[in-house]
């Protein structure tokens, strides 16, 4: 199982899961997925994984990666009429809001027996439900807002 998931700066989230291995096709139905869910016009931050730092991405969105100078940072995006989406830099997780929802999950699956796929999909939607969306200006700032 391989869970995807949204947090929005109202402390909304979607969070979708597939059984399949990632490809590119499914950080485009996520996209797709959260355009139905939050609206058309959207920003929206990826880490660079593969199914989202994709060409077919780039082309669903707009055609076209950029490269801004963001502070003293090099940062990639995508824009199109509708969608931007931008991409955190590498190997920085904590930029990313959404892993505070997998930690989360992690520490509620930590002592939870999964004996087959019907129970994980059950604890799943069960686990999901448990989680509490994080404040993401903090992440995006390095700022802690409290």
């Amino acid at each position: 199982m391989t869970v995807l998931g949204a947090v929005t700066d109202d402390g909304d989230s979607l969070f979708c899961w597939t059984e399949e291995n990632l490809t590119r096709f499914h950080g485009i139905r996520l996209l797709e997925a959260l355009k139905d869910e939050f609206g058309d016009e959207l920003v929206v931050f990826l880490d660079r994984a593969g199914y989202f730092y994709a060409r077919d991405l780039w082309e669903h969105v707009s055609g076209e990666r950029e490269t801004e100078t963001v502070g003293d940072s090099s940062v990639s995006c995508v824009r199109g009429d509708d969608l931007e989406v931008w991409y955190f830099p590498s190997k920085l997780p904590e930029l990313n809001a959404v892993e505070g929802c997998w930690d989360q999950l992690q520490e509620w699956f930590k002592y939870r027996l999964v004996p087959d796929l019907s129970t994980l999909k059950d604890y799943m939607t069960r686990g999901l439900s448990a989680i509490t969306e994080p404040n993401i200006w903090p992440y995006l700032t390095g700022k802690d807002l409290s």
